[in-house]
């Protein structure tokens, strides 16, 4: 989905990007980048998807989101 769609779809919603951001406690560039594609996150996508009712197979049909990330591995100190 082009990311103006997706820009579209959550100001339809009434959950605009910068409050997505704000909800979630992240910068307001972070939902601009997932939207657009320049950077990935899995929290801020299903959340989108979340809030627009969209599944993220539709909103990112490149797959990128097709399995939840995994957590990072912490190293032993």
């Amino acid at each position: 989905m082009h990311y103006a769609d997706i820009h579209a779809a959550l100001i339809k919603c009434g959950w605009p990007p910068s409050r997505i951001a704000d909800h979630l406690g992240v910068e307001r560039s972070a939902v601009s980048q997932v939207t657009r594609g320049t950077a990935t996150s899995y929290n801020i996508a299903s959340t989108i998807s979340a809030k627009t009712g969209i599944a993220l197979r539709h909103l990112w049909p490149d797959g990128r989101y097709s399995h939840p990330s995994r957590p990072a591995r912490r190293v032993a100190v």
